[in-house]
């Protein structure tokens, strides 16, 4: 790998994580789908793993989405954290994972919601955008209980 591929590959890892951050932000100012679009490939695919925020495939149904998050989610703060990221020698192509660390409020309760991501990326039009984002959920608990009484909320 030359000096000039090392330095592509560096900036497009900068650029992923503005992208993370980007989500980021649209995530904790109300989940408005019109930021979304911008983030996502039209053929991606969000995906809760562990089934409690469900499977979301297209742009246009990623947005509806997190349009209706706002109705159960009032307030929330994304912590990504420990980024790893790979890309691929394409240079149009990537992967990485985060953990999430989020304090939140749901449906009135306020919450520890823990988890990690999966993420694909995809340089669409010159611009680094999520193809994949897949989300493990490890814990949804009440801040007043903790997660090892109660690991998950409504449990």
């Amino acid at each position: 790998m030359n000096l000039e591929h090392k330095v592509s590959v560096l900036e497009a890892i900068e650029e992923i994580k503005g992208l993370k951050a980007a989500y980021a932000k649209v995530c904790d100012t109300g989940y408005k789908s019109a930021g979304f679009f911008p983030l996502f490939t039209e053929d991606a695919l969000w995906v809760d793993e562990t089934g409690r925020f469900g499977r979301h495939e297209g742009r246009q149904a990623i947005g509806e989405f997190f349009d209706g998050a706002s109705g159960s989610i009032s307030w929330a703060l994304h912590y990504m954290i420990a980024p790893k990221i790979t890309v691929n020698d394409d240079l149009v192509n990537a992967e990485g994972t985060w953990y999430l660390w989020q304090p939140c409020t749901i449906d009135g309760t306020a919450v520890w919601l823990t988890g990690t991501y999966f993420d694909r990326y995809r340089k669409d039009e010159g611009v680094w955008k999520f193809s994949e984002v897949h989300l493990s959920v490890q814990t949804i608990s009440p801040f007043d209980e903790g997660w090892v009484k109660r690991p998950f909320l409504g449990a």
